[in-house]
């Protein structure tokens, strides 16, 4: 794991968060709402609650997890397709058979004692639960509907203003520390995690492994994403140098993110003039190994405890 070279300090420009906001479409919808349910015994200790997101017309449930203690604790945000995988439960996309790493994020990062909120995608919610697992086939309709209702909100738009609204809810509900709520995202869910701390200065850290940084470098094009907003102007090293000097790991197997796109990685990383980019390698490809997992979980309990 390698810190940030040297480069010149950097102070964010709120109106640079704006922009981006306006850009993409991220603000919460109007009716936007969210509410809590019963307290249940959870995983690793934990006490496990539902938490009930309303926002563009639809419903979404997160599962949310905090340690069974007496002080509030530091509460980890993991956007994902759904919660079922992320909880360690077979789901139409990831069943049992389905090989590689294990995904159940949410309950390792329990059992390191973090708080987690499992926060599932509209799209995957909106899609044909046992239809097509081609991302086109699965996703372009819920995608063209969106775009069709909700003009002037991208589906990257759409992903992140769940996110805060989600935020919104953490910071109001008992037991969670507001002052220590971090992200942590692989593959669709680092680059909703990427643009959750970036977007919203309330994370104090992040985790991102192969969210394909720079516009070049991954399906950003795809109508679930930015579609035909994709700009000619910007790119995501202009996004990222947003989050500091916020500290964020950026994490690689080599398939979306790594020496193909280490250029635009180092140009983010000059928002940094000292610490606080942290970069972790590996050659596993696109999926993420358990001990680079463990390596991620161990970085974000330090920075948030």
């Amino acid at each position: 794991m390698s810190a940030a070279g040297h480069g010149s300090a950097h102070t964010t420009d709120p109106t640079d968060r704006a922009a981006w906001i306006n850009w993409i479409g991220a603000r919460r919808p109007v009716n936007g709402s969210w509410r809590l349910g019963e307290a249940t015994p959870g995983p690793h200790g934990s006490v496990q609650r539902q938490l009930h997101l309303h926002s563009f017309g639809a419903d979404l449930t997160a599962v949310l997890l905090t340690p069974d203690a007496s002080s509030p604790s530091a509460v980890v945000v993991v956007p994902f397709y759904d919660t079922d995988t992320l909880l360690g439960r077979p789901s139409p996309l990831y069943p049992a058979s389905r090989p590689g790493p294990g995904r159940d994020y949410a309950l390792r990062l329990a059992a390191h004692g973090l708080g987690v909120l499992a926060v599932p995608w509209w799209a995957e919610m909106l899609s044909e639960r046992e239809g097509p697992t081609d991302l086109s086939a699965r996703y372009g309709p819920p995608a063209a509907a969106h775009a069709a209702h909700h003009p002037g909100v991208t589906g990257l738009g759409r992903s992140v203003a769940d996110l805060l609204l989600a935020v919104d809810a953490l910071t109001e509900i008992p037991g969670v520390d507001a002052d220590r709520i971090g992200t942590l995202g692989h593959s669709l869910g680092g680059k909703h995690a990427l643009f959750l701390a970036a977007l919203d200065p309330r994370i104090r850290a992040a985790v991102v492994h192969e969210p394909g940084l720079g516009f070049a470098h991954s399906n950003w094009h795809d109508p679930w994403y930015l579609g035909d907003q994709l700009s000619r102007h910007r790119d995501l090293d202009e996004l990222t140098g947003l989050i500091a000097p916020r500290p964020v790991l950026y994490a690689g197997g080599g398939a979306s993110d790594g020496s193909h796109n280490a250029e635009i990685a180092q140009s983010a990383q000059q928002h940094w003039p000292d610490a606080g980019f942290d970069v972790l390698m590996h050659d596993a490809g696109h999926p993420l190994p358990d001990h680079i997992f463990a390596a991620c979980a161990s970085w974000l309990t330090d920075h948030l405890n």
